[in-house]
């Protein structure tokens, strides 16, 4: 008896937990963005070219497309072509591209970002895969010839 309720007690708690992280589970802004998928493709371009970036938006385009459906579909991207656009301001994503982008343990360089953003802030994303939204100083900071 006691081994069953003690088991009981685990399956609660157990489901509990996931039901609680699921309903709680909020996906940041910057994690929604279209800056999170291109971040993630970048990487893996980096990663299949022994850590060479794209030359030019067509090449890291090519590489996109060329991805299995499935992992597009999980990173939720349904058209390569709007992942260059900002659902925020509506304009391309400013694009820079460097034969040899930062890897890890090294400090990441700033690959794409807004044009211009909402309320004075702007997503940026770095090459090794993080996204941040900043204002106009920490901008400057980070893309100081945009």
């Amino acid at each position: 008896m006691k081994q069953r309720t003690c088991l009981a007690l685990v399956s609660i708690l157990t489901l509990s937990l996931v039901l609680g992280c699921q309903n709680g589970a909020t996906t940041s802004p910057t994690e929604s963005s279209n800056l999170k998928p291109l971040a993630v493709m970048y990487g893996r371009f980096i990663s299949s070219n022994q850590g060479r970036g794209p030359k030019d938006e067509q090449e890291l385009k090519e590489f996109i497309k060329s991805q299995p459906s499935q992992e597009l579909s999980n990173l939720g991207v349904t058209d390569v072509e709007s992942l260059f656009v900002s659902a925020r301001d509506k304009k391309p994503y400013k694009l820079k591209f460097d034969p040899v982008p930062a890897v890890p343990g090294q400090t990441s360089n700033i690959f794409a970002w807004e044009q211009v953003g909402i309320q004075g802030k702007r997503y940026v994303a770095g090459t090794l895969g993080e996204i941040m939204e900043v204002d106009e100083n920490k901008f400057r900071q980070l893309v100081p010839n945009p």
